[in-house]
């Protein structure tokens, strides 16, 4: 098993779970509150996620790599499902359309739903598990846009999803932040979404009028991913909403914040994410995936206390996520070619 990999889920579920204190709370509120620096897990959770409880993002997340040690996507799927039925506390509408429904193209008909408008976070928050089984190079770009259909099938979610997970490869193999995010954009260029979401099914006979729609916006999405990728690395943050590209935008520019002498580089990264509010929990969560990936290590004492904030198949909600994460990642890497 890749300890990089390990690392990265390690990353992100603390991220997730700084985060989650502070969640929908504004920088105003989190200020009166919190000491500085945030550098420990706080109570305050609005869906009762107690200290050191990672939230939706870091589950689902899980959630997918438990999937892969099944198989291949209809396990994700069913695994996914798994997870929702049993009533986790933070679950974005359209996630919840998306998984109530009976087929794979569920994610497909939720975006028709929604009048062809949502675009919501909640592909990119647990994409990351497509690089951590061991995906690299096209088939994690086709494997990071059907993931993220299950879900959220509109063209923004997707091509932000392809560009993230490929940022994540290009970082991890070194490359600066600036030269990996140019790197990525151009793996989302030459992705074929469409063609991939057409050979996993999420687009067929029943769903041929957002097929459509999807070809009609394809280009206008690629271009606003890009746009808000590059004003991330010009160090520019919009919002921190659960707005697909404000998300984005903000962890890629979080990502790249340079500690100042003698500080943690990881919390450097995070603690912005986490200091923000609104949406904190899944930009703190994206940004640890990339800083995972780019080999940014957990400060050790956040590690014992950390696990998922939510019981499910495969999952419960006290175990220790240093001593059950590791066999989940390697199950999903065996099972996924890594």
């Amino acid at each position: 098993m890749s300890g990089d990999a390990l690392s990265t889920l390690l990353s992100l579920c603390a991220a997730d779970a700084l985060g989650a204190a502070t969640e929908f709370k504004s920088p105003e509120a989190i200020a009166a509150r919190y000491p500085r620096p945030f550098d420990h897990y706080q109570a305050g959770s609005v869906f009762g996620f107690a200290p050191g409880e990672a939230t939706d993002d870091s589950q689902m997340t899980v959630a997918t790599l438990l999937g892969y040690a099944r198989g291949g996507l209809p396990e994700v799927w069913i695994a996914l499902r798994e997870w929702l039925a049993t009533g986790p506390p933070d679950v974005g509408n359209l996630t919840r359309a998306a998984l109530g429904a009976s087929q794979p193209d569920g994610g497909v008909h939720a975006w028709e739903a929604s009048g062809f408008q949502g675009a919501g976070n909640g592909g990119l928050m647990r994409v990351a598990a497509a690089w951590i089984a061991g995906l690299r190079g096209e088939a994690l770009a086709r494997e990071s846009a059907v993931l993220t259909a299950l879900t959220h099938a509109d063209p923004r979610c997707v091509h932000a999803s392809v560009a993230l997970t490929a940022l994540m490869e290009a970082l991890h193999e070194g490359a600066p932040l600036e030269d990996a995010g140019e790197s990525a954009l151009k793996v989302m260029d030459g992705a074929d979404a469409e063609a991939a979401l057409l050979e996993a099914g999420l687009f067929n006979a029943s769903t041929l009028r957002a097929q459509a729609t999807f070809r009609a916006r394809d280009r206008e999405a690629r271009s606003q991913v890009r746009a808000r990728v590059r004003a991330g690395l010009a160090g520019r943050l919009t919002s921190q909403s659960g707005f697909v590209l404000d998300t984005l935008e903000a962890a890629v520019r979080h990502a790249g914040r340079v500690p100042a002498p003698g500080a943690d580089a990881w919390l450097a990264c995070v603690e912005p994410a986490v200091l923000l509010g609104d949406d904190s929990d899944t930009v703190a969560c994206v940004v640890g995936a990339l800083i995972g990936a780019r080999g940014l290590k957990v400060p050790e004492h956040l590690l014992p206390p950390l696990c998922l904030g939510h019981s499910w198949p495969g999952w419960a909600r006290a175990w220790a996520g240093l001593e059950h994460l590791p066999p989940v990642v390697a199950a999903a890497q065996r099972h996924r070619g890594a």
